[in-house]
């Protein structure tokens, strides 16, 4: 951390004990100007992607490796992208008893280079003592596997990921967003410095704070994460001081991404049928209904809004978990975690914006999401946010309306697309095609032609022929319903008029060009 931050907020920062002590940090600091962060050496901020991943934490030097506790933390180092300065506290126990406020001691992880592997041009003597970390690391196990795995990583603004046992990694989630989504520079807020709670053998879950700041906003975050085998939740606390009012405030972002797949082929030379991280943004009002929008690219920036009186969780959902449908053994697509998000009282008046951009190749993510209240926060006034975070398989267990679990499209000619929305789930069984209602909503399109088709008691059939009728893309909207009542969940999707381009990202040019070289 820079050394002109003001003596006292310096000293507060130091002695973080509980959330109460870092709200108060936050308050103070929310009435100055934001923490400045030291330069990169040029070194550092010159460097490549794969010369970044020539610097490795050595896992001998994990905190807490030897103490025979449940969770161990690595740290991430400077550079390439990661260009913010993060601090990281210890807050151990001064006794043998359970850690309270009174009892922890915090203890400023000093920046070490001993805790790298240079394996590059790079080396630690050409790089200043006091460089500080880039974000934090944590090891630990899922229940009944004695074996230690990296659960969750936090690097890079206030980005976050994790996963359960069973996926992988995936769709990552963000602190705060602020002025995402306008045709001016997104603010993207940090935070800069994490308070570790020292885990007692036994425990399942791990506490740890988080200061968040950036020019608009300071606010302090408290997490408590567990893994699971099913799923690994974060039970996130919030405070919010706003130094002034953004144009736009996103609530609980998330990040994915979408290439192709439903609706969209890929490119010649690749053999992989689908490529995302997730195929839909899933909303469930404070009615309990649900609402399902499939992602597609469209070949420009594309933001929508969904208004809402009350939300009671979203999140991006990678729905598709055969591994036929993705044929890629490395990046086990099949495998990537759906995110969600849930208030702990649902969110009021106001809407979840989605993000869709062109991307080049995979490896960009393209897809955002987050809430955005109608209420504009107040400078001098905290907001307080209470949520959980869940990183899982398919979809949500209380989703038990019948699912959209896939979309093709032909395209027969520019005035004849040709859809077909496949349907999922026991509520179909309990229905009669022929007597079901279809709410059926279509924009800058004519539907010519509609049925249902029962291909078994748990899987229909809603075939479409649309006509565009105006320069945009062509949005559909639909829902089956029985005596009233929904039986699927409200099926939503933006269609461009012409297919998006679709390419091959840079590595697979070269293993391709390797491969005819043999």
């Amino acid at each position: 951390m820079a050394n002109d931050s003001p003596p006292k907020l310096e000293s507060r920062m130091s002695h973080v004990q509980s959330f109460a002590d870092l709200d108060l940090v936050a308050s103070e600091l929310a009435k100055g100007p934001v923490l400045p962060t030291d330069p990169l050496p040029q070194s550092l901020a010159e460097m490549t992607y794969d010369q970044h991943r020539m610097i490795r934490f050595r896992p001998e030097r994990s905190f807490w490796l030897d103490e025979k506790r449940p969770y161990w933390l690595q740290t991430f180092h400077r550079g390439f992208v990661h260009k913010d300065q993060v601090q990281l506290y210890l807050l151990e126990s001064l006794g043998l008893g359970v850690a309270t406020q009174n009892s922890v001691r915090p203890r400023l992880v000093e920046f070490d280079k001993a805790h790298f592997k240079y394996e590059g041009d790079l080396k630690a003597g050409d790089l200043p003592a006091d460089l500080g970390y880039a974000g934090v690391r944590f090891i630990g196990f899922f229940p009944g596997n004695p074996q230690y795995s990296e659960v969750a990583s936090f690097v890079g603004a206030s980005y976050f990921r994790a996963h359960s046992e069973k996926t992988v990694w995936g769709s990552s989630a963000r602190g705060l967003a602020i002025n995402c989504g306008l045709p001016k520079a997104e603010e993207f807020p940090v935070f800069r410095a994490f308070y570790v709670q020292q885990p007692k053998p036994g425990d399942l879950s791990l506490t740890f704070l988080a200061l968040l700041d950036s020019e608009s906003v300071a606010g302090a975050y408290q997490f408590v994460m567990t893994p699971g085998i099913e799923a690994t939740t974060f039970d996130v606390t919030a405070r919010l001081h706003f130094r002034k009012v953004p144009e736009k405030l996103g609530i609980a972002p998330l990040t994915s991404m979408w290439m192709w797949g439903d609706a969209l082929a890929g490119p010649k030379g690749d053999h992989r049928p689908e490529v995302h991280d997730a195929d839909g943004l899933l909303m469930k009002g404070g009615d309990g209904q649900w609402a399902w929008r499939s992602f597609y690219r469209q070949n420009y920036p594309s933001l929508v809004r969904y208004p809402f009186e009350k939300l009671a969780g979203f999140g991006v959902i990678q729905r598709d978990r055969n591994s036929e449908h993705y044929k890629d053994d490395e990046a086990r697509y099949s495998e990537r975690p759906s995110v969600w998000i849930e208030p702990q009282v649902p969110w009021e008046k106001g809407a979840l914006e989605l993000l869709e951009l062109p991307a080049e190749h995979e490896g960009i993510d393209n897809v955002a999401t987050w809430w955005v209240p109608d209420q504009k926060p107040v400078v001098g006034q905290p907001l307080d946010l209470k949520y959980r975070v869940s990183f899982f398989g398919g979809d949500p267990p209380e989703h038990q309306q019948a699912k959209v679990t896939a979309v093709d499209l032909v395209r027969e000619s520019p005035k004849k697309f040709v859809f077909r929305v496949d349907l999922t789930g026991a509520r179909l069984a309990e229905a009669n095609p022929e007597k079901v209602n279809l709410e059926l909503i279509s924009i800058r399109c004519a539907i010519t032609s509609q049925r249902i088709e029962k291909v078994s008691d748990q899987q229909w059939v809603l075939h479409l022929v649309a006509e565009p009728t105006g320069e945009g893309p062509l949005e559909l909207i639909a829902r089956l319903s029985d005596e009233g009542q929904p039986i699927t969940e409200r099926w939503s999707y933006l269609c461009p008029l012409e297919a998006p381009p679709v390419v091959l990202p840079p590595w697979r040019v070269q293993q391709n060009q390797q491969e005819t070289s043999r």
